[in-house]
């Protein structure tokens, strides 16, 4: 029996030919046999680099390993891939982007992670997610590990928000994550606290309001209906003049 990654390189080598039908001289055609080659053997160093990993026993020093050794590797090879304008299915393309997350290089995952929903290309065949979803999830717990640090989590955080309400169909419950997530960061205070009563601008409340409305909507059992109720409140009293 064929290994999976023999019916996935198989498979490649098989869209490759396809997409090359129409080249019928012999210099092109012995490009392309090369192409194939290379591709084949640029499969199976991958497939050996990924086995390497599983030697690493602590997640710290897998993620160290892609960081340092693996994205560099085989960064280039992705970067001509997408120079090309190829659009068949590439396991080093797929993998590199979980990678780029777990390494926390956002600005190049965010950006293949766009590509590879626009090319219609599947996710790693170990995950049951659709791109869209991947990326929601990867931004969304880096955000909630850096916000409290005080760090910023822009332009990342609204690049991909922007994503989920307009272009991207993600399940309910992560949605209104995304909602309440950013619905409370406009209430937290210098402290990390989540206190509308600190907050004075009407404006600002109202944004945080529409959000976290928005994500009960989305989802009833997201936890927002007590921090509405307050915000409510806060709202009332700056527009009777109070200062609670």
């Amino acid at each position: 029996m064929a290994s999976p990654l023999k019916k996935q390189r198989d498979a490649i080598l098989l869209r490759v030919k396809r997409n090359s039908s129409t080249v019928a001289t012999d210099a092109a055609s012995q490009v392309l046999a090369a192409s194939e080659d290379s591709l084949h053997l640029k499969l199976v160093e991958f497939e050996q680099d990924k086995l390497a990993l599983k030697e690493f026993t602590q997640i710290v020093q897998r993620v160290e390993h892609k960081k340092t050794v693996l994205i560099p590797k085989w960064k280039p090879s992705v970067e001509a891939y997408l120079e090309a304008g190829e659009a068949y299915q590439n396991p080093i393309f797929s993998d590199l982007i979980v990678w780029l997350f777990d390494a926390e290089e956002l600005d190049t995952a965010i950006d293949w992670c766009i590509k590879a929903i626009e090319k219609g290309l599947p996710t790693p065949e170990n995950f049951k997610r659709q791109w869209p979803e991947v990326c929601a999830d990867f931004v969304l717990e880096w955000s909630e590990k850096t916000f409290p640090t005080g760090n910023s989590i822009q332009p990342y955080f609204n690049q991909v928000l922007e994503k989920i309400e307009n272009e991207w169909a993600i399940n309910e419950k992560l949605h209104a994550k995304w909602l309440k997530f950013a619905g409370y960061a406009l209430l937290t205070n210098p402290k990390g606290q989540v206190k509308p009563s600190d907050v004075g601008s009407v404006e600002t409340l109202e944004q945080s309001l529409a959000f976290m409305e928005k994500a009960h909507e989305k989802h009833n059992k997201v936890g927002v209906t007590t921090k509405i109720k307050e915000v409510q409140s806060r709202i009332n009293a700056l527009q009777e003049g109070k200062n609670l």
